[in-house]
């Protein structure tokens, strides 16, 4: 049987995240409204946004929570995944923001199983 509970230290993590999300990280998704913004390195201004919610987020160890602690993220796993990844749904900067953005993810998670040290 799969266990969905969350314990008190994960919840305090879900909490942050959801606060920071409604309250700093969805206001971007009016001040830049086209869904490429994220991801638009050209961008300064929304750069200059970017990386101080950044460090945030690193300050949480809530940063690229898909990989594992050898590769700078906190190594969650899939159900903590899940429910961070509900609250970073709200948003199309929120996997930006935390470090989880597509493709990334996948590549990252495909390097760490398969890259060479060099990669």
């Amino acid at each position: 049987m799969l266990d969905f509970s969350i314990d008190p230290d994960f919840q305090a993590k879900l909490d942050w995240a959801a606060a920071f999300v409604r309250e700093e990280v969805e206001p971007l998704d009016l001040l830049f409204p086209h869904g490429g913004d994220p991801y638009d390195t050209r961008n300064t201004k929304a750069r200059a946004i970017l990386r101080p919610l950044q460090d945030q987020v690193r300050e949480q160890g809530l940063w690229a929570c898909h990989l594992g602690p050898e590769l700078g993220g906190p190594g969650y796993g899939q159900v903590k995944l899940a429910y961070l990844n509900e609250i970073l749904g709200r948003s199309y900067w929120a996997p930006t923001v935390f470090g989880t953005a597509a493709p990334d993810t996948g590549n990252a998670e495909i390097l760490a199983m398969f890259g060479t040290d060099e990669q």
